[in-house]
């Protein structure tokens, strides 16, 4: 059993070698804007945590990101990114994913009808990644995500955020 397990780690080594990448992004440059709080428009600074995986030569890539200010944060567990440069030293993309919004400040977000303070939503994103040597990419995005506040992902009421963040990433 345990021979399986290392022949079989070996061969996902080899095959990680073979076209797979693992990127991880610090934006810590960010900025956000929240619509539909209760004082209007809340503007404020933000960082960000990244990842991508992605295949050489394929035109989607996974990817998610957690970001956070003094107000609130968020997490894209998971969004499909479309690539259609796919190699290149220069690789915009356009992705989709849900997300989820924590507020650190209950009075920064529309009064919340559920019992958690939990927002769930939807996200649409935008970026270019620029390969740099060595392993490093230049990352910079811009993303639109839209909360329910109504308990009900699919509820009427809704809050947005939009955001854009610039980093350095590495590939593993």
């Amino acid at each position: 059993m345990l021979l399986l397990l290392v022949l079989s780690c070996l061969g996902a080594s080899s095959a990680w070698a073979q076209g797979q990448s693992l990127g991880l992004t610090v934006a810590p440059v960010g900025a956000f804007m929240l619509t539909g709080t209760p004082k209007g428009r809340l503007i404020g600074y933000a960082a960000e945590v990244g990842w991508v995986y992605r295949r050489a030569d394929a035109l989607a890539e996974v990817g998610g990101h957690v970001a956070t200010s003094q107000l609130l944060t968020t997490a894209t567990p998971l969004a499909v990114r479309f690539t259609p440069l796919r190699d290149s030293w220069v690789r915009p993309y356009l992705g989709l994913g849900a997300s989820l919004l924590v507020p650190h400040v209950p009075s920064a977000v529309r009064p919340v009808t559920s019992p958690s303070s939990l927002l769930v939503g939807a996200e649409v994103s935008g970026g270019v990644g620029v390969e740099l040597r060595q392993g490093f990419f230049l990352a910079t995005e811009a993303r639109y995500q839209s909360f329910s506040t109504g308990g009900d992902p699919l509820s009427g009421e809704r809050q947005a955020l939009g955001s854009a963040f610039v980093g350095l990433g590495l590939h593993l």
